[in-house]
């Protein structure tokens, strides 16, 4: 009887573990298709010449904003590719601060602005937006079978220190790429809200 009240309490103690680490990847899923989701609807039916509009000399496009976040993406989700070459360190996750929903929250504040370094920076003056958009779903294509493909116990054991001075595991760095994607589907929505915004 003992061995048996175990047995069904060791079950439902793996069954339950197994739902959480399904939520926890349909989760950082769900993430990137609502980030993905609200990005093609505030670029869909843009003209080229809205695509290519700048507010000022100093703004970036609608164009350049896709360039670059489509960059950032493949910059970061090599740096996730790299850091799961290296040996697991599951003993570091101690010193991981905040939450992951912490992560969402700063990626996409955009009161402090800062400057891209120069290989992600938009280096193009012109865009078609079937073609930039075309890019960024190759990225994301790629992104999402990295996601769907590694085991969240790999994601989250392996950490590494940002260039913030704070440990993050790769689950955290992959949530960096959505966040850095809603971030600047806000500064669209800005472009966007312009008062001199083409409108066509």
């Amino acid at each position: 009887m003992k061995k048996s009240i175990i047995l069904i309490a060791f079950l439902l103690f793996v069954l339950e573990a197994a739902k959480a680490t399904d939520n926890a990847k349909d989760s950082l899923l769900t993430v990137f298709k609502q980030s993905e989701t609200r990005l093609f609807n505030d670029v869909a039916g843009l003209s080229e010449q809205q695509v290519n509009f700048k507010a000022d000399t100093a703004s970036w496009s609608i164009g350049q904003c896709l360039e670059h976040i489509t960059k950032t993406e493949h910059m970061l989700l090599g740096m996730v590719q790299d850091l799961m070459k290296q040996p697991a360190n599951p003993e570091k996750r101690t010193a991981l601060k905040g939450t992951d929903s912490d992560v969402i929250g700063m990626m996409q504040n955009r009161t402090q602005k800062f400057k891209a370094p120069e290989p992600l920076q938009p280096h193009k003056q012109s865009y078609q937006l079937t073609k930039v958009l075309d890019d960024f779903k190759k990225q994301r294509a790629i992104t999402l079978d990295f996601i769907k493909n590694t085991p969240l116990d790999d994601l989250r054991n392996h950490l590494t220190i940002t260039p913030a001075k704070e440990y993050a595991d790769a689950y955290r760095m992959l949530l960096y790429i959505a966040g850095h994607s809603l971030r600047h589907t806000e500064q669209i929505e800005e472009v966007k809200g312009a008062s001199t915004f083409p409108k066509k």
